[in-house]
């Protein structure tokens, strides 16, 4: 229920449905009116909690002792439906930009991880344990044995622990001690699926595994994550290519290691440097891109017609114009598209397509350096062209004392894990300056670039501002935050 739907159910006193605490936004702007079945609820434990219980005696006592784990069960019951519903429906990332846990965090203070794990659970319940969830819903299982009986889902085991719910249910509702329970649970998830349990494919995943003085180490990697990951590993060991060519050439006793080795020692020196440096804020690039376009004579003119070299559906139409019979034409290479999709002609320097949607070219090359090589119909390099448009150290440093850590009102994510945001694009002009950039996180700075979000400058900030305001898609307006916001004094950075 959005806030005009609070604003027709008040009073004229300005009180919800009578209750004042309700229409005056426990959790503050914006208010969200409660559905008459949670008014009663939440009336209903207020009176509950204004009691004392010292007063009542044994047998009232233990009733309540009893009541107040019936009352949990229920809770969890709705608790996990509406986090359900709130995954299925992407609602606080559409409207807020933030997932749940984020979102209950900013808003309600409470802990992401335990927010996340009752998510993980409430999406089990709804898709594969649906009569575990009734049970809930009617009180009738604990809730602890609930999350336990979850934990132990897996891709693998949930298809078979769905079809014997009635065996469950009747595991759930046993006299036992909870330890008794949790190792019954895990002997039946065994017996079903005696692999263990593991992540669901895709997510990144790594091990490291040691024997003496022998370490092994795997990295699988999605996305544009992956990719940076892949590109400042790459770069480092060409750097140490070159180093190692150029002491050999001083004196033939140093050896040019072979490129495996390369990679570990650029792996070694990446991981060390990062660790020295985490908190200086003086990191560099996010990036260093090389990415090659494959033209011909007739496009090439096209490629710089937006002013960007991103790659991507270019937003202005053709221009070369051929007479044809005394009227004009646009050439072969753009007729009828409008517009020349790079994106499908981009290639790294191994010759392997780049294929990523305009979003992810966005995010990739917002905060690196990258070059252009432009290669004619010949195969020969025609034109190449680098791009410098990334923070300095001294601008990073600057940004780390101003933001803090993302600027997405609610996130807590460091500086260090952040990228320096281009407000106002620099395909579009936007200069490369502390006005306008911002930190922004990984999630946070994909969210920016989401169709229908817009991030600009707020002209005039006051106290308690920020120094952008975001716009969703609903048309939701949050303020930027900052450690050292518009009216905020603390010492000048170094």
């Amino acid at each position: 229920m959005n806030p005009d739907d609070a604003a027709e159910r008040t009073d004229p006193d300005g009180h919800a449905d009578g209750h004042a605490d309700v229409a005056m936004g426990p959790f503050g702007a914006p208010v969200f009116a409660f559905v008459d079945q949670a008014q009663a609820a939440v009336s209903a434990m207020q009176a509950l909690a204004a009691g004392d219980t010292r007063g009542l005696d044994d047998e009232s006592l233990l009733g309540m002792f009893d009541a107040a784990e019936l009352i949990d069960r229920y809770f969890a019951s709705v608790h996990f439906a509406v986090l359900a519903e709130l995954d299925a429906r992407d609602l606080t990332d559409r409207r807020f930009g933030h997932a749940p846990a984020t979102q209950a965090g900013w808003r309600h203070g409470a802990d992401r991880r335990r927010v996340n794990r009752d998510l993980h659970c409430s999406e089990r319940l709804r898709r594969h344990l649906p009569a575990i969830a009734d049970a809930l819903a009617r009180g009738e299982v604990p809730v602890d044995r609930v999350r336990e009986l979850v934990r132990h889902l897996n891709d693998r085991n949930q298809e078979t622990l769905g079809e014997m719910q009635e065996a469950l249910l009747a595991m759930l509702g046993a006299r036992s001690t909870f330890r008794q329970f949790a190792n019954d649970v895990e002997h039946v998830a065994r017996l079903v699926d005696q692999d263990g349990t593991e992540p669901p494919l895709p997510r990144d995943c790594a091990s490291v595994d040691q024997s003496g003085d022998k370490v092994t180490a795997t990295f699988e990697m999605h996305g544009s994550r992956g990719a940076g990951f892949a590109q400042r590993l790459n770069a480092e060991a060409d750097r140490l290519f070159r180093e190692a060519t150029a002491d050999h050439e001083r004196c033939s006793d140093f050896e040019v290691p072979p490129r495996s080795e390369l990679l570990v020692m650029a792996l070694v020196n990446l991981t060390e440097s990062g660790a020295a440096h985490r908190f200086s804020g003086s990191q560099g690039a996010g990036a260093d891109m090389t990415i090659v376009i494959d033209v011909d004579q007739e496009s090439v003119g096209a490629l710089f017609a937006n002013g960007t070299l991103l790659p991507g559906k270019s937003a202005t139409r053709c221009t070369h114009v051929q007479p044809t019979g005394g009227a004009s034409t646009a050439c072969a290479a753009c007729a009828g598209s409008g517009a020349i999709d790079w994106s499908t002609r981009a290639t790294d320097l191994a010759g392997a397509p780049l294929r990523y949607c305009s979003r992810d070219w966005e995010m990739l090359t917002c905060d690196a350096t990258y070059t252009w090589i432009i290669k004619g119909a010949g195969g020969h390099p025609i034109a190449c062209k680098s791009q410098e448009r990334t923070a300095s150290r001294a601008q990073r440093r600057a940004l780390k004392y101003r933001d803090g850590n993302c600027v997405m009102a609610g996130c807590d994510a460091p500086a260090e894990w952040c990228d320096a945001h281009h407000v106002v694009r620099h395909a579009d002009g936007g200069p490369t300056d502390i006005t306008n950039m911002a930190l922004l996180c990984r999630r946070h700075h994909g969210v920016i670039h989401r169709d229908g979000w817009v991030m600009s400058l707020n002209p005039d900030p006051q106290p308690g501002d920020g120094y952008f305001v975001i716009t969703g898609p609903s048309g939701a307006v949050l303020q930027s935050q900052h450690a050292r916001g518009p009216g905020v004094r603390g010492r000048a950075a170094a």
